[in-house]
């Protein structure tokens, strides 16, 4: 029975027959040796050794699958998108307030209640570029996008204390 000595590149390990070999985890690039020979080659160009290196087909088309799934990633659910849902929402019930509001109004002469309401509604509605902004991925669009969003919310609170201040 011929043993076998194997090398990590640091350490020499052995002595092992074919059987116990196959327990350890060889690399291809290890150095082996026999027991009588001084001579050192690699695993891989030893043929008693290739049945260590050989994976079943079974291992062989689970290596594959497992590529072709890391390929394309589950989508997963983003803070994104819930900020995303977050503005879509508020920017609807903002304008079905406004709308309410204006409504109701309608039928009487201009009040100063409408234009506080109103104005209040149009404060609400002034966070969405910042959240629109805070959905962005790419990190340098974002601070772009916060930069503008800021912008944004600083004219609409403008708009929105102009708009309440004209009741009084």
């Amino acid at each position: 029975m011929i043993h076998y000595y194997y090398s990590d590149g640091i350490n020499e390990f052995g002595p092992f027959n074919l059987n116990e070999l196959k327990e350890k985890a060889l690399r291809p690039d290890f150095k082996i040796r026999t027991e009588n020979k001084s001579f050192v080659a690699t695993a891989s160009s030893i043929a008693e050794l290739d049945v260590l290196f050989k994976k079943p087909a079974a291992a062989v088309q689970n290596v594959t699958f497992q590529k072709q799934t890391n390929l394309r990633p589950a989508p997963q659910k983003s803070s994104s998108d819930k900020l995303l849902i977050a503005s879509l929402i508020i920017w609807f019930t903002t304008m079905l307030l406004n709308a309410i509001v204006s409504a109701v109004f309608s039928y009487s002469y201009s009040s100063n209640n409408q234009y506080i309401i109103m104005g209040v509604i149009n404060l609400i509605s002034a966070v969405l570029p910042l959240l629109i902004a805070l959905s962005i991925q790419d990190r340098t669009l974002k601070v772009i996008g916060i930069i503008i969003s800021v912008i944004l919310m600083i004219r609409f609170i403008f708009g929105a204390v102009q708009l309440m201040t004209f009741s009084f």
